[in-house]
C-alpha cells in the first residue's frame, strides 16, 4: 500500500480508514465526471449553434484528457497490490476478449455480412469485456 496511513491505528482501523478514503476519492471523481459531462453537453449544443469558437471544445477536450491521465495515475497509486493485480488482470482479459470480437465483427463487415463497428461500439465492447472480467475476478471465477 502506498498511502500514508497512521501506523498507531490497529490493522482493522487502518483498513477502514483506507477504504473510507478510497470511496471518498472515488465519489469525488464520479462527481467531477458528472459535472464535466453536464458542462460538455451544454457546451456541445452551444458549439453546434455557433455560439462557441472552435478552440473552446479543443481546450475542453485537452483538459478532460489530462484529467483522465492524472486520475488514472493517481488511482493506481492509491490502490493496494491486490486491487492493482485484479485491475491489470481484468484489463488483460478484456483486451483478449475485445480484440477477437471487434476483429471478427470487422471481418464480417469486410465480406458484407454486417456493417462495420463504430468507434463507440468498439469502446463499449472493450469496456464491457473489462468490466465483466473484473466482476468475475472479484467473484473468484478464475
Amino acid at each position: 500500500m502506498t498511502d500514508k496511513i497512521d501506523t498507531a491505528l490497529s490493522g482493522e482501523a487502518r483498513e477502514r480508514q483506507r477504504r473510507r478514503n478510497f470511496w471518498r476519492y472515488f465519489g469525488l471523481a464520479m462527481l467531477a465526471s458528472l459535472v464535466a459531462g453536464l458542462v460538455s453537453g451544454f457546451a456541445s449544443g452551444a458549439f453546434l449553434d455557433g455560439e462557441l469558437p472552435l478552440w473552446v471544445p479543443l481546450l475542453a477536450g485537452a483538459i478532460v484528457l489530462l484529467g483522465f491521465v492524472w486520475f488514472s495515475f493517481d488511482y493506481y497509486r492509491r490502490i493496494d497490490e491486490l486491487d492493482l493485480m485484479d485491475n491489470l488482470w481484468a484489463n488483460l482479459i478484456g483486451i483478449h476478449i475485445g480484440v477477437p470480437v471487434i476483429g471478427g465483427w470487422w471481418f464480417l463487415s469486410e465480406i458484407d455480412l454486417t456493417r462495420a463497428p463504430t468507434g463507440i461500439e468498439a469502446l463499449f465492447v472493450f469496456m464491457a469485456s473489462v468490466g465483466l472480467a473484473y466482476g468475475l475476478r472479484k467473484l473468484n471465477f478464475r
